[in-house]
C-alpha cells in the first residue's frame, strides 16, 4: 500500500514540475518580449527608421504588378495514364532560364514576356472514392496511402494548377500548354490505339447487332411456328414461346453509344474542358508582405540597437592586443 502511494506522489511530483517548466518558460518568453520593447523605445528613432523603411519594402512587394494568382484545371487524359502524364509535367516544372533549351518559353513555344510571368507549375492526382469512376478529391498533400484499393488515384484525371503574374496573358499560356501535351510522341500514340480500339468496338457491336437483327427476322417470320403432332406413336409438343432478342438489342445498342460518346469527347490526348479558373485572390496580399517585412524590420532594429548600445565594448574587443 505505501509502494503505491509513493508511485502516486511520484508522478504528481512529475507532473507538478512539468507544469512549473512551462510556468518559467511562459514568465521567460514575457521577460524577452518586454526586454525587446524596452531596446525599441529606448532607441526610437533607430526603430521609428527602420520601420518606416520596412513598411516601404512591404507596400513595394505587395503592389498589384508583384502579385502572384493561381489558376487551376482539371485535365480529362485520352489513352495515357496519369502518371506518364504526370512525368511529362515535371518536364516544365523543371525549367530554368539559365540556357535557351531549358527554358520555359522554348519548351512551350511562347514568348519571354509571358513565359516569364509563370511562376510555377504544379499538377496533382485525382482520387475516386470507392471506385465508381467520379473524381471526389484531389490530393494537394500528395499524402493518399497507395496501399488503398477502395479509394484509388484516377488514372484518366489530373489537376494542374499555375502561378502566374498577370492574369491576361492566360488563355494564350493554357492553349501553349495543352499543345505541349498534344506534340508529345509518346501521348500521341497512345492516344491513337484508344481512337482505334473505339472505333472497332462500335465496328464490332454494330456487326453484332445486325446479326442479331437479322436472326430475329429469321426467326419470327420465316421459321414456321412448331405445333403439337403425333409421331411415331408419340405426341410431340412444340415451342409454346418465341425467344425475344429486343433486350439483346438494346443492351448493345447501349454499349455502342457509350463507346460512340467517348469516341466523340476523345479529341486530343490531353483535353481542359473548362480551361484554367482564376483565383481571385492573390497568393500573398499586400497585408501579407506588410506583416513579414514589419517583423523582418523589429528584428533587423533591435540588431542595430543591441550594436549602438554596445559599440564601445565591441571596440574593445575587436581591438584588443
Amino acid at each position: 500500500m505505501e509502494e503505491n502511494n509513493s508511485k502516486e506522489l511520484n508522478l504528481l511530483d512529475l507532473l507538478r514540475m512539468f507544469f512549473n517548466w512551462l510556468k518559467r518558460l511562459g514568465w521567460s518568453f514575457l521577460r524577452l518580449l518586454g526586454n525587446c520593447l524596452r531596446l525599441l523605445c529606448r532607441n526610437w528613432a533607430v526603430t521609428l527608421v527602420v520601420l518606416v523603411a520596412s513598411v516601404a519594402v512591404g507596400l513595394y512587394l505587395g503592389r498589384t504588378e508583384n502579385r502572384k494568382y493561381k489558376a487551376e484545371a482539371m485535365a480529362i487524359l485520352n489513352g495515357s495514364i496519369s502518371q506518364t502524364v504526370m512525368e511529362v509535367t515535371r518536364q516544365l516544372a523543371t525549367s530554368s532560364p539559365l540556357s535557351d533549351f531549358t527554358k520555359l518559353s522554348t519548351k512551350l513555344g511562347l514568348h519571354d514576356s509571358i513565359a516569364r510571368n509563370i511562376a510555377g507549375i504544379e499538377s496533382f492526382y485525382v482520387i475516386d472514392f470507392l471506385n465508381d469512376s467520379t473524381p471526389d478529391m484531389v490530393d494537394f498533400k500528395w499524402k493518399h496511402p497507395l496501399e488503398d484499393t477502395l479509394n484509388v488515384r484516377m488514372p484518366n484525371r489530373l489537376y494542374f494548377r499555375i502561378k502566374t503574374k498577370n492574369v491576361s496573358q492566360l488563355p494564350a499560356f493554357e492553349q501553349a500548354f495543352t499543345d505541349y501535351f498534344n506534340r508529345n510522341e509518346r501521348l500521341v500514340k497512345e492516344f491513337n490505339v484508344k481512337r482505334n480500339n473505339l472505333q472497332g468496338e462500335i465496328a464490332l457491336l454494330d456487326s453484332e447487332i445486325h446479326r442479331i437483327d437479322s436472326m430475329a427476322t429469321i426467326t419470327y417470320l420465316h421459321e414456321p411456328q412448331m405445333q403439337a403432332q403425333i409421331k411415331w406413336n408419340t405426341l410431340l409438343v412444340g415451342e409454346q414461346e418465341r425467344q425475344l432478342l429486343y433486350s439483346d438489342l438494346l443492351s448493345l445498342q447501349k454499349l455502342k453509344g457509350k463507346c460512340e460518346a467517348e469516341l466523340a469527347s476523345c479529341t486530343a490526348p490531353v483535353v481542359l474542358p473548362d480551361g484554367f479558373m482564376v483565383s481571385p485572390r492573390p497568393v500573398h496580399g499586400r497585408i501579407f508582405y506588410l506583416v513579414v517585412c514589419g517583423m523582418i524590420g523589429a528584428f533587423v532594429a533591435m540588431l542595430i540597437e543591441l550594436l549602438i548600445e554596445n559599440r564601445k565594448c565591441i571596440a574593445q574587443y575587436l581591438f584588443k592586443k
